[in-house]
């Protein structure tokens, strides 16, 4: 029921997006002779890092590159920890358009556990659920952000049946936020996160331009906010 309402959004038509290396930029060039992606710029060495309850995220993008059906995308890292302790740790990969849309093309996740009584405490791996990669499995890309998003455009961002099939819909472009490290006044992307295999999850996430995602807000209220940003 929840995958046939993301069809009434984003529409009942084959989804079978080009995915072809001519369409994407050189990652390297992201930064200086491409412009980056004002809502998530790409640029080798931006770092965030998010805050919320005890989990602490580090994003970096990193200067390796994983070459998915013949396109070139840019790794991202991203980690959660809670209490210190590692509890995820994903590489992502991006890929820009030349239309300056951020492409979902696929992440490698592993989920860490620690057991009590252990001596030392060391994370032990418990899951990979939520991995996807374009062309395997007939998994598809996804748009991760938009360039010129407008409201009410909805948009798959993750298309591997039964692993990750995240949706995002724009629902504002004048929002007004500010956490620790950044803010926005009138000019913040809003966009709804929802995903027909947990039709319970709804997220907001703010993203300001020059900087990227600020803040994610889940149904319950809870604040995950930007705490450091760095640009090298």
């Amino acid at each position: 029921g929840a995958r046939l309402a993301v069809c009434e959004l984003v529409g009942q038509e084959l989804y079978d997006p080009d995915f072809d290396s001519a369409n994407f930029v050189d990652p390297s060039e992201i930064g200086t002779t491409v412009t980056p992606n004002p809502y998530w710029p790409l640029v080798s060495g931006n770092r965030w890092v998010y805050k919320g309850g005890d989990e602490t995220i580090t994003v970096i993008v990193t200067d390796k590159t994983k070459l998915i059906d013949g396109v070139t995308c840019r790794v991202v890292n991203d980690v959660v920890e809670k209490d210190g302790v590692p509890i995820e740790d994903t590489n992502d990969w991006y890929a820009q358009h030349l239309n300056g849309d951020i492409w979902y093309c696929g992440e490698d996740v592993k989920k860490f556990e620690t057991s009590d009584g252990d001596s030392p405490k060391e994370p032990e791996l418990v899951a990979i659920d939520g991995s996807f990669k374009v062309g395997r499995a007939h998994a598809k890309p996804g748009i991760l952000i938009l360039a010129n998003p407008q409201v009410g455009d909805v948009y798959r961002r993750e298309a591997s049946l039964g692993e990750a099939e995240d949706v995002a819909e724009v629902i504002n472009i004048t929002g007004t936020e500010s956490v620790p490290a950044a803010s926005c006044s009138n000019d913040c992307l809003v966009t709804r996160d929802f995903t027909p295999l947990d039709p319970g999850i709804n997220e907001n996430q703010y993203y300001a331009p020059g900087i990227g995602p600020i803040l994610k807000i889940d149904a319950d209220g809870t604040r995950l906010e930007l705490v450091e940003f760095f640009t090298p």
